[in-house]
């Protein structure tokens, strides 16, 4: 007995020694960033209308985000971007990482599944890691503020709408508490971004669909939260730059019927996201294991009887199909590839769901895959390797090493342009940023090194947000500084 405890405390311990080396890249990269592009933009506008007139202003002239709005505003005026860039980044990571673990606790809680809270961690870290490794643009999905607060905060909201929704279906009787963070929960995904607003419209409006088949009849909080959902989204189309003065800045021009293969592509693009990574199709297989173990037992008797994989499918595609499609034809067409990474995530998590369910499904026909059990150091080993066996891993590894230059180039500018905009110097001239970084390489190794290192080195980090706000002589960028131009010789 003594050895056996033993030995589970090894593996565990060595668990927890492979997601630190799994994360410790991840973790590094926050540090090496720094602000870009839309950053910029976001100062600048609320150092000239405030903090509420920035609030309006964007809501009027954009895409009508009111969440994703107040929370960068709320950031941008503490002055978090420039002293501690890193933060926001970490807040996401927690919090993505909280809403997994509450979500995974809330139906462990419903099904009686009999997991332990240190073994629901331990599965939201991995699941943490997929939904990092499925993202369609990782630089933009956590690294680079502006698009992380918009895209991360509304896929965490959902995970936690989820987890709550999950809880309520299986209340019986009036809960005002619980309806009433839904549809706050509802408000909030709403005013994150045009994709989410269209896609939990439509996940609303498809549940409630399937509830009407299956039973003859869809809770009454249901019915609310898709009426709320509906009158915002037609709110903010009427009343925001969503449609109207956002389509004119991206210059969106693909005609409806040209739009169809576009959102074949991007949908393509998802999927490839998803399934060329080895950790989710262990995932799914550990899922659907683990509904064919839950399924004999006499509690899932009744549902090992109903058809889930129509209905499930269904759930699944529609909303990410239509929602992916009503974007793009709102925006002819037009679609930033960070856009995509709630889609990745919805696939990934949708299809570990369908799994699971498939398992207590079709339990009862395979009695012998829920007797499997697996050696723990098997396990292990194979999720470590899982783990690892990702070229996002490796681009994380390749980031740290060439970022720490471009984050030492982009330290040095702002220096020197915050110093010039102190002594309102007007005009700043810039070496140009190839010629910084090799500066900077030739610092840090006097005497030269490898020519494949070097190449590694002045590699374009790819899990960074890239921005020489110089040489593209973005506005933004100058205004911010309070300078007149800035020459890259």
């Amino acid at each position: 007995m003594g050895n056996s405890t033993a030995g589970k405390n090894r593996l565990t311990g060595f668990f927890w020694l492979v997601i630190a080396v799994c994360l410790l890249p991840f973790l590094l990269l926050p540090f090496l960033n720094g602000m870009a592009a839309d950053d910029f933009h976001f100062y600048n506008l609320y150092r000239e209308h405030g903090f509420w007139g920035a609030q309006e202003f964007i809501y009027r002239t954009w895409a009508g985000r009111y969440t994703t709005t107040f929370l960068s505003g709320s950031v941008v005026s503490l002055d978090l971007l420039r002293h501690y860039y890193w933060m926001p980044c970490m807040g996401l990571f927690v919090c993505t990482w909280g809403a997994i673990f509450f979500l995974l606790r809330s139906l462990c809680s419903v099904l009686a599944a009999g997991l332990a809270g240190r073994q629901i961690a331990q599965i939201s870290f991995v699941l943490f890691v997929l939904f990092l490794y499925v993202q369609a643009d990782i630089a933009t999905g956590f690294y680079w503020f502006s698009s992380a607060i918009v895209y991360q905060t509304s896929f965490i909201l959902f995970l936690v709408f989820a987890g709550c929704l999950i809880k309520r279906l299986f209340i019986a009787g009036p809960a005002p508490g619980r309806d009433a963070l839904l549809l706050l929960l509802a408000a909030l995904i709403i005013g994150c971004n045009e994709m989410a607003a269209v896609f939990l419209l439509l996940f609303l409006a498809v549940l409630v669909g399937i509830l009407l088949v299956d039973r003859g009849k869809a809770p009454g909080y249901l019915w609310l939260c898709l009426g709320v959902a509906l009158a915002l989204c037609i709110v903010i189309a009427s009343t925001s730059g969503v449609i109207r003065v956002r389509h004119r800045l991206m210059n969106g021009s693909t005609s409806y019927l040209g739009v169809l293969p576009v959102v074949v592509f991007q949908f393509i693009i998802a999927l490839f996201a998803v399934f060329k990574e080895p950790l989710f199709w262990f995932a799914g297989i550990a899922a659907f294991l683990f509904g064919v173990r839950l399924s004999q037992e006499a509690a899932f008797a009744a549902f090992r009887e109903k058809k889930v994989l129509v209905p499930g499918l269904a759930l699944l595609l529609l909303p990410a199909v239509f929602g992916l499609l009503t974007v793009m034809i709102g925006s002819r067409g037009s679609l930033p590839p960070r856009a995509l990474n709630n889609l990745t995530g919805w696939l990934a998590g949708g299809s570990l769901a369908l799994a699971f369910l498939a398992g207590i499904r079709n339990g009862a026909a395979m009695p012998a895959l829920g007797t499997i059990r697996l050696s723990p150091v098997l396990l292990t080993g194979l999720l470590t390797v899982l783990l690892l066996a990702s070229v996002n891993y490796r681009d994380a590894w390749k980031t740290v090493v060439s970022g720490y230059f471009y984050h030492a180039v982009q330290v040095d500018r702002d220096r020197r342009l915050t110093e010039a905009g102190r002594q309102h110097e007007g005009t700043v001239t810039l070496p140009d940023y190839q010629e910084a970084e090799e500066d900077r390489i030739h610092e840090a190794f006097p005497h030269g090194v490898f020519e494949t290192v070097h190449s590694l080195l002045l590699e374009r980090p790819p899990l960074i947000y890239y921005y020489d706000g110089a040489a593209t002589r973005d506005p933004a960028y100058r205004l911010y500084y309070g300078l007149d131009s800035i020459i890259v010789r």
